[in-house]
């Protein structure tokens, strides 16, 4: 029987499985450029992207290396990103998600995408 490939689609549909309190999702590519969002609306999820190499950059600026995770919180909730060679994975949340669940269920989902890159 042959194994699935995991799909940058099939990881942000598996990612919205996962936790309720997503609202939208997307993934970047290690050049940059957009390889899949959720949903999937390609202005919504190119406008995403460029808001998250947006706080990739500033949160870098302030750092003496590249940051593997960025969490910003506001009123109506939060956004959540973590980069793993060379790519970055997104999700803007409700307001009351689990911090520290929606980053463990990033960094999973990012790290069998790198896997499955190898």
């Amino acid at each position: 029987m042959a194994s699935a490939v995991l799909t940058p689609e099939l990881a942000l549909r598996y990612l919205a499985e996962l936790s309720i309190d997503i609202r939208a999702s997307a993934l970047l590519s290690p050049d940059g450029s957009l390889a899949a969002s959720d949903p999937p609306d390609r202005e919504l999820g190119e406008a995403l992207a460029e808001q998250v190499a947006f706080a990739l950059a500033a949160a870098d600026r302030g750092a003496t290396e590249p940051v593997a995770e960025v969490e910003a919180t506001m009123a109506a909730g939060s956004v959540f990103v973590v980069r793993r060679a060379g790519r970055a994975l997104a999700v803007v949340t409700r307001r009351y998600a689990l911090s520290s669940l929606v980053r463990y269920d990033l960094r999973q989902v990012l790290a069998d995408l790198v896997e499955e890159d190898a």
